[in-house]
């Protein structure tokens, strides 16, 4: 033991007395050093309590900012928290008296001017962090849009219809490129075709291949539980198939490839690897396609793919938590904070493109909502569209009264306009219903006005009146419908709006490919948040908007005022394959 403190004070002393070094760029091993220091959590105290000008808690991004900043420290954090483990298997006295030694040495480290004052450069978690490549080279070299159904768009002042991408193609394409490593992770998981396309890769060109399911749903659902064990037959350290136990769902749809190649990638979707979600022949998959009718279509669903080194390797350290490490929950979860990755400028006047990506539990300062999204909204500028499966966070609904409220006041109008899934948009704690002036009476099932609600005291009632105009139900091709065959045979199809999307239009902003519904439930799942930059990309968002805004068969008032004419809930309340998803 005396051996051991004597070469961490040495370490010690030479960082104090050595000039500082160029930043690191070895993001891979400081993502893993900020991990397993915070998860120490002897080490992760000590470390706090010795920053006297820290309120909080450092974030995962502060960290690995010092780490990146002063990569001498890399190296004294790998080698502490080594020996703490090692010391604590050999015994309570060894860990605490070595413990105690890491405490003193930490303090003459922290309590310097130097690491003062590099903290203060980063002292807001609440900004992310920008995670950068020598000589300012861009972090990534481009996104792609794919949007499974019609979406519109404006060439030489002519809006058309363009026809919907096939996402399932898109996942196998995407795999097809690896020649590395493959990382992935889904709630959902039913499709053949990209279970084969995995197996391939890795049998056939040697790719590494790890990648999680939610273990709930391979439990529930036979056809994810056969998918679980066909990868399991290829079962090795290069191959790994984990179910994962969250806490909450185990909700992401990622997959990642070669993030330290050439062909560096992330796929972001906003749906799961099933047919229901990005199979392009809906529910009637098994029938030949002349049986198929109109309504077999996959739910309105999307994926952001983006290009480059910097996003894979921050997003595969956060897979590593889950899917190497294990960790579940808020509890277990570090603080992550949130990672800014600039792109290319497309000219030498325009500012370049951006990503900010963020990942739950405990993304952004430990509440995604409020550290995140509340944000985003107060500093946006002009309209806002929004198009979500599930939207319930009073959080994200004040954010938008108070932009209400500032609108009127500065300009007279408040400019939203949403598309909200059917189902869920009429659901008692609906987002939609209550931006609506409306609310839900359970005994009676009817929609009534809310004449104390918060939207009325921002906009008036005539604001109000103008507003439920422009909060709309999904398009009438989406929802459940039953048939008959010739032969008798009865059949069901469902789809449903799965999006889950922000747009910005005046600040070339949107959130994309993101897995959160939002939500305060969701804060506990494993989720990804992806924000956007790109005035290309968010046109094109507008034009996934923009379809199904056109296409919607009514307000949520009109259909609160039809279904007031039943007096009784709507059968499709209880719809859809992903009920475990309704409040998340």
């Amino acid at each position: 033991m005396v051996k051991k403190l004597l070469f961490f004070s040495l370490f010690v002393l030479q960082i104090l007395v050595a000039p500082a070094l160029a930043d690191s760029y070895d993001y891979a091993r400081i993502f893993d050093v900020a991990f397993k220091t915070m998860t120490q959590k002897d080490l992760y105290k000590a470390l706090n309590e010795s920053i006297v000008q820290q309120k909080n808690p450092l974030t995962q991004s502060q960290l690995v900012f010092l780490l990146k900043k002063n990569p001498e420290y890399i190296a004294i954090l790998e080698d502490t928290t080594a020996k703490l483990a090692k010391a604590q298997s050999e015994s309570p006295e060894a860990y605490t008296a070595y413990l105690k030694e890491v405490k003193t040495q930490l303090k003459t480290v922290v309590q310097t001017p130097r690491f003062a004052e590099q903290l203060a450069k980063y002292e807001s978690p609440s900004q992310p962090l920008t995670m950068d490549l020598p000589g300012g080279s861009p972090g990534f070299r481009g996104m792609r849009l794919f949007i499974n159904h019609p979406h519109l768009k404006t060439i030489k002042g002519k809006t058309r219809t363009l026809p919907g991408d096939d996402l399932r193609k898109v996942v196998v394409d995407f795999i097809a490129g690896a020649e590395q490593e493959i990382w992935y992770n889904v709630f959902d998981f039913d499709l053949k075709v990209i279970a084969d396309a995995l197996k391939n890769q890795h049998t056939k060109k040697g790719v590494k291949v790890t990648g999680g399911i939610d273990a709930g749903t391979i439990s529930t659902r036979p056809e994810v539980k056969a998918i679980f064990d066909d990868l399991a037959t290829l079962e090795s350290d290069k191959f790994k198939t984990v179910a994962v136990k969250s806490v909450g769902l185990n909700h992401q749809k990622i997959i990642l490839r070669d993030p330290f190649g050439p062909k560096a990638a992330v796929l972001f979707l906003s749906g799961n690897f099933t047919q229901s979600c990005i199979g392009p022949e809906g529910d009637l998959v098994n029938l030949p396609p002349e049986k198929r009718n109109e309504f077999s279509i996959p739910n309105a669903n999307h994926a952001l793919m983006i290009l480059g080194t910097l996003p894979a390797q921050a997003t595969k350290a956060e897979l590593k938590k889950t899917l190497e490490y294990k960790i579940r929950g808020q509890s277990q979860y570090p603080i992550s904070g949130s990672y800014k990755i600039m792109g290319e400028k497309k000219s030498p006047n325009e500012e370049p493109s951006y990503i900010v990506l963020s990942f739950s539990p405990n993304g952004g300062e430990g509440d995604v909502n409020k550290s995140i999204f509340v944000p985003l909204i107060q500093n946006s500028k002009g309209p806002i569209e929004a198009v979500h499966f599930a939207f319930s966070s009073k959080q994200i609904q004040s954010a938008l009264i108070e932009r209400a409220a500032r609108d009127m006041s500065e300009k007279g109008q408040f400019d939203f306009r949403s598309v909200g899934d059917t189902p869920f948009a009429m659901r008692e704690w609906s987002a939609f219903l209550l931006l609506s002036g409306l609310k839900k009476d359970l005994p009676s099932g009817k929609y009534l006005t809310d004449g104390e609600a918060p939207i009325l005291q921002a906009l008036g009632a005539a604001g109000v009146t103008d507003l439920q105009t422009k909060i709309r139900t999904a398009p009438s091709i989406y929802g459940e419908r039953h048939f008959r065959l010739e032969d008798g045979t009865s059949v069901k199809t469902t789809s449903k709006i799965h999006h889950k999307v922000f747009i910005f239009p005046e600040d070339s902003m949107a959130v994309l490919g993101t897995s959160f519904n939002p939500s305060e439930n969701a804060e506990n799942n494993n989720e990804q948040i992806v924000i956007v930059k790109d005035a290309a990309i968010v046109e094109q968002a507008r034009g996934l908007f923009g379809y199904l805004y056109q296409q919607s068969a009514r307000s949520v008032t009109q259909e609160a005022n039809k279904r007031n004419l039943k007096a009784l809930p709507s059968p499709d309340e209880t719809v859809g394959d992903e009920s475990m998803e309704r409040d998340q």
